[in-house]
């Protein structure tokens, strides 16, 4: 994942740090062009689509789009990405300064689904449960 993001640093420009509820780097503008795209997951019987753009995070749940994170907003709302400071897990709102604002953290990993191992973007609770989004539709809840 430091890859990901080295590519971008290179190419954007960073802002400086401020007072968050992580401890965090840089705050970049930009999600990582590896997690653009749609990921699903299933939630309680019913398909999340995720769509993580160069700008914005939205979801997609029981036919209603709410957008998560816009580089146009402004406060806690506002998409910066950052990586938490001592895990592998980026935050979109490196802004906030609350838990009930954080997001709780992201990360790709992987994870063996009938014997096959799949590229996953974990989405983890402020309470340290976590959701795995997939590529690909899903018809089974992953999470924890």
């Amino acid at each position: 994942m430091g890859l990901m993001f080295g590519a971008i640093a290179q190419s954007t420009h960073s802002e400086p740090v401020n007072a968050a509820y992580f401890k965090i780097g840089k705050i970049y503008r930009y999600t990582p062009p590896t997690w653009r795209g749609n990921w699903y997951s299933y939630v309680n019987g019913h398909m999340c689509v995720t769509h993580i753009n160069k700008y914005s995070v939205t979801q997609t749940y029981k036919g209603k789009t709410h957008s998560l994170f816009r580089s146009n907003w402004k406060d806690y709302k506002k998409l910066a990405v950052a990586k938490i400071k001592g895990t592998n897990k980026f935050t979109f709102n490196a802004l906030a300064n609350k838990s009930y604002e954080s997001d709780g953290g992201w990360k790709t990993t992987y994870r063996t689904i009938n014997r096959q191992k799949v590229k996953v973007l974990r989405d983890y609770s402020a309470a340290g449960g976590y959701v795995d989004l997939f590529r690909a539709p899903v018809y089974k809840s992953y999470s924890k």
